[in-house]
């Protein structure tokens, strides 16, 4: 965002083409939910029984309304549902943190009156692992 290219602008323009095409929708926030942001994190392990790759998945939502998600096919076999529990918290944490800078900027004055995000995973191992995150023979290979 701090030095755009030919590519951003080509970028944009893409997104403001498909935004003309559907201005009758619209992002909903709905009374009675607390405005802060929260993430849910899910995957499937080997969910692909031919090539045995796991599908993993986020959702950020701000008082009620989605506003960030994502699905990836990993191109790499995971060991286990830990294993990619963990991964998929790691990269719902890092984007965590990129939309609690942004709403510094676009949702409130100062971003120590907006509460820390909120992760919600729901595998107990992964939540352990990253809770203690000691290094051991099991969990050596996920540093890499």
């Amino acid at each position: 965002m701090s030095n755009p290219g030919k590519k951003h602008c080509e970028a944009v323009k893409h997104i403001f083409r498909y935004l003309r095409g559907r201005e009758n929708l619209q992002l909903t926030f709905r009374s009675g939910y607390p405005i802060e942001l929260e993430g849910f994190t899910d995957c499937d392990h080997v969910g692909n029984p031919d090539n045995r790759k796991s599908a993993s998945s986020y959702v950020f939502t701000y008082g009620g309304g989605a506003i960030s998600w994502r699905l990836k096919l990993h191109g790499y076999t995971t060991l286990s549902t830990t294993e990619i529990e963990y991964i998929v918290a790691s990269d719902a944490a890092k984007e965590a943190i990129w939309l609690h800078c942004m709403s510094s900027d676009f949702l409130v004055k100062n971003r120590n009156d907006h509460p820390t995000p909120t992760l919600y995973c729901h595998s107990q191992s992964a939540i352990h692992l990253i809770r203690n995150p000691v290094y051991h023979d099991k969990t050596k290979h996920i540093e890499v």
